[in-house]
């Protein structure tokens, strides 16, 4: 009888565990997770409010802390991340790499929002 009790709270558990959970609150980003993967609109980014912290949330549920310099635009990786490298683009965007994956985020996005 314990078994079939211990079975039933696995089984319960193991369920809720595979439940999704809502999307993050943002806006939608491009990014490329992986080494070989292109630039589609699959993240999110997260503004942290009253900081100065962005989340860039990936579509497996995995994210990257970065913090920005409202002075000068740049943005550095918090929690002990890989280097971010800039990459140089045409289009204005914000585009980096930390580790095999790539970014690429409308500077209008990143500005501080007003009251």
């Amino acid at each position: 009888m314990c078994l079939r009790i211990s079975s039933a709270a696995l089984l319960v558990a193991l369920t809720a565990c595979g439940a999704q959970s809502p999307p993050p609150p943002g806006d939608i980003v491009d990014c490329a997770i992986g080494a070989g993967a292109e630039l589609s609109p699959v993240c999110t980014l997260e503004l942290v409010a009253g900081t100065q912290e962005i989340v860039i949330h990936h579509p497996d549920g995995g994210f990257r802390r970065l913090s920005r310099d409202l002075a000068t635009g740049s943005l550095a990786p918090l929690d002990g991340a890989e280097p971010l490298v800039p990459e140089p683009v045409e289009s204005g965007a914000l585009q980096f790499v930390i580790g095999a994956d790539r970014y690429s985020i409308p500077p209008d996005l990143l500005e501080p929002v007003q009251p």
